[in-house]
């Protein structure tokens, strides 16, 4: 079984809420014990406890393997690019960062950081923080200092009938999505960055699943869990993207909760919670 979540934001407490609950007895008893992790990035900004974050992924990577795509805000702080919505608090929290801290990003060659996309061949899983659109394929020529805009940690997937760029990256249609999966062969897409969940799927039409979902609750640990479930056919193809991992990372503030989820085998399934308090 797999453990996913999305857009942690330096929120330490939503990140502990989050293994608390997918470890606690109750949920072993009923879900079985996760085996590997997904993470759907931007694990920095927003929150104020990056360091005890990375430390505590760190600490994770020793027992379990750990799948991690890059978000727009790990790629903004690491590439010294600002793009706001931190308090000052939680700007200071990061500048404190040092080489240590951020090994958890691995270096690659040409000096950035991380993986853009985690693809599971076996499982048909494509993972992606925003979209899985080739940026070579969508980066006009003339872009220059905006081609960053263009890459899979910030693409945005649309509701409109057409597909558009903007400051806040590529907003991509469903069907492009689910091309450039079946060009992997791939048939779950899998991403966060948009802090709300959605389910589509592919059956020969292209449709919304999400709000036909049946929604339970139940009672875990301390606290009470929202579950919807994806039973996955192998003949359908579906986008899932996750929740909001830490309430720090609310734009504007407010109220919210964390959201993960696990991914079953036998048989397959996709199970998205919403940890209430």
């Amino acid at each position: 079984m797999d453990l996913v979540f999305s857009d942690i934001h330096a929120d330490i407490d939503g990140l502990e809420s989050i293994l608390d609950m997918a470890s606690s007895s109750d949920f072993v008893k009923k879900y079985g014990n996760f085996s590997r992790i997904i993470n759907l990035g931007d694990v920095l900004e927003r929150g104020i406890h990056p360091k005890q974050v990375l430390d505590r992924l760190r600490s994770l990577e020793k027992n379990y393997p750990i799948h991690s795509v890059m978000g727009n805000h790990d790629e903004a702080f690491l590439s010294n690019k600002l793009i706001g919505a931190s308090s000052i608090e939680s700007m200071d929290a990061h500048t404190k960062l040092n080489n240590d801290d951020i090994a958890f990003f691995k270096q690659n060659n040409d000096g950035t950081f991380g993986q853009q996309l985690f693809l599971d061949k076996k499982n048909k899983l494509l993972c992606v923080h925003g979209g899985p659109l080739d940026p070579k394929k969508i980066t006009p020529k003339n872009a220059n200092d905006e081609s960053w805009l263009y890459h899979r940690s910030w693409q945005r997937l649309t509701p409109e009938d057409f597909e558009f760029f903007s400051y806040s990256g590529y907003h991509y249609k469903a069907s492009s999505a689910f091309d450039e999966a079946k060009n992997s062969q791939s048939h779950i897409i899998l991403c966060g960055h948009q802090h709300e969940e959605t389910a589509l799927i592919q059956d020969g039409e292209i449709h919304e699943i999400y709000n036909s979902l049946k929604v339970t609750q139940e009672k875990t640990s301390n606290h009470i869990l929202e579950k919807r479930e994806i039973e996955i056919n192998p003949s359908h193809n579906y986008i899932i993207r996750l929740g909001l991992g830490g309430p720090a990372g609310k734009y504007g503030g407010g109220h919210a909760d964390p959201h993960f989820g696990i991914i079953q085998y036998d048989p397959k399934k996709v199970i998205l919670f919403t940890v209430k308090p």
